[in-house]
């Protein structure tokens, strides 16, 4: 059974993570991190597992539409899987370094409730903003 990627951060009260990047702070999101990349790796071997299992039980023949589609979309969720696993190693990599908590782009902080509803974010809200206005422009 698949855990929900983001049940454990909607689960964390804003007042128990204090700011980072505090020192004091930094146990707290430590854990909060450790906890997502492990529902991450479940995930990810969940789907993988499926996806091979899938692919194994078609015997060598050749997979009609409808799984082709359906071993298709076993191979998205899974990469996408991945993807988010590397986004929480490279979250934890920037607690180890002393950059979690700062925006990659202007280096402001980034808001305490956002880092809760997505603890991987890079970017402050200001510098998302001006990405969107950038791209749209």
């Amino acid at each position: 059974m698949m855990t929900a990627p983001y049940a454990l951060a909607a689960a964390v009260p804003p007042q128990a993570l204090p700011a980072p990047p505090s020192p004091a702070a930094l146990p707290a999101w430590h854990s909060l991190l450790e906890e997502r990349w492990q529902q991450r790796l479940n995930t990810l071997t969940e789907l993988a597992l499926a996806y091979h299992d899938a692919a194994e039980s078609r015997g060598g023949r050749p997979a009609d539409t409808a799984e082709a589609a359906r071993l298709q979309r076993l191979l998205r969720k899974a990469t996408a899987a991945r993807r988010a696993l590397g986004e929480t190693e490279d979250a934890l990599a920037r607690l180890s370094d002393g950059s979690f908590g700062r925006c990659e782009q202007c280096s402001q902080p980034i808001p305490t409730t956002d880092l809760l509803a997505e603890p991987e974010a890079r970017y402050c809200p200001g510098c998302v903003a001006g990405s969107w206005v950038a791209l749209a422009g």
